[in-house]
């Protein structure tokens, strides 16, 4: 739901601003009207192929896809090999599938897992440091624990166990040195200086997503609106301080978001509004533009004047 609302805020911006734009400034004259333009008589043209002619380049177009479904590789099985390859120790979210092209030109570990997870939306690759006591948990369990880590979004914060002079400590973003990995092995507590090279799905939706396709088959349009509707009545129920709370969490969960992840979703939610009929667009933007003058007290602001 909060992606589809920052979509249609900014194709709502969008199209309401253009015919502002596009309005001349109060006195200034009207454009001369353009010369006619000698419009030279159409050329006969010969009669159109049949309507199932397809020419050959139109035609190794379309194989081109089959042909690289049929030779990609498990990417299970890639990740294995480049784990082989650059001798890494590499955990894999136990909820990832798909088919992916090897990334045989790679030079170096991290140009490896790069053209990986490019490949599969919403994927994304860390490097995980365990205490030099830690035994390496099951995949399921170390994925679970560095999915969360990364969408924790406090800052810093310290939780405190005054019974026992214990305290548990999170810090996001933190500057290190290029050298930090040979000190970890000093730090109190130490940590192991070889890393595990995590490969999961970064946000919860989309593994609980990939997870149900693996189950059930591929996800329909009528469970996620089901989905959006059980989202909806929630957030109904919620008082307004706590809608605020919810929609600031919800842009904060999109920004954080893996980049190819959240540009295919705006596309999604612009290419939704495009397929509007005319009625529903203008609806929409008229709501749009009532909602921005009850907020702002007055329509949104006109174009600049010439020469600004």
């Amino acid at each position: 739901m909060w992606w589809r609302t920052i979509a249609a805020i900014v194709a709502l911006s969008v199209y309401a601003l253009i015919p502002l734009w596009a309005q001349p400034a109060p006195g200034e004259p009207e454009p001369p009207p353009e010369p006619p333009v000698d419009v030279p008589a159409e050329p006969v043209m010969p009669p159109p192929p049949p309507a199932d002619f397809q020419p050959p380049a139109a035609q190794f177009q379309q194989q081109l896809p089959q042909q690289a479904r049929q030779t990609g590789s498990d990417v299970r099985q890639v990740l294995a090999d480049i784990a082989q390859r650059f001798r890494l120790q590499v955990v894999v979210d136990p909820l990832l599938q798909g088919r992916v092209t090897p990334p045989a030109q790679a030079k170096d570990a991290q140009s490896a897992l790069d053209a990986v997870v490019k490949q599969i939306p919403g994927v994304v690759w860390r490097k995980v440091y365990l205490r030099a006591d830690m035994e390496l948990p099951a995949s399921e369990t170390l994925v679970n624990w560095v999915r969360s880590i990364v969408n924790l979004e406090a800052q810093g914060l310290i939780v405190a166990d005054t019974t026992g002079n214990r305290i548990t400590s999170f810090v996001r973003n933190v500057t290190v040195s290029s050298d930090f990995e040979q000190q970890l092995d000093e730090m109190v507590p130490a940590f192991k200086t070889r890393p595990v090279y995590v490969v999961f799905y970064q946000q919860p939706m989309v593994a609980q997503q990939a997870g149900q396709r693996g189950r059930q088959g591929q996800v329909r349009a009528e469970d996620f609106l089901a989905l959006e509707q059980q989202r909806m009545q929630l957030f109904m129920q919620m008082s307004p301080e706590e809608r605020q709370r919810a929609m600031r969490m919800g842009i904060q969960m999109f920004m954080n978001m893996d980049p190819s992840l959240r540009m295919q979703m705006m596309q999604e939610g612009l290419r939704m509004f495009m397929n509007m009929s005319p009625e529903e667009r203008r609806m929409l933007m008229e709501q749009g533009m009532q909602m921005f003058q009850q907020m702002m007290g007055g329509p949104p602001p006109g174009p600049p004047a010439p020469g600004r």
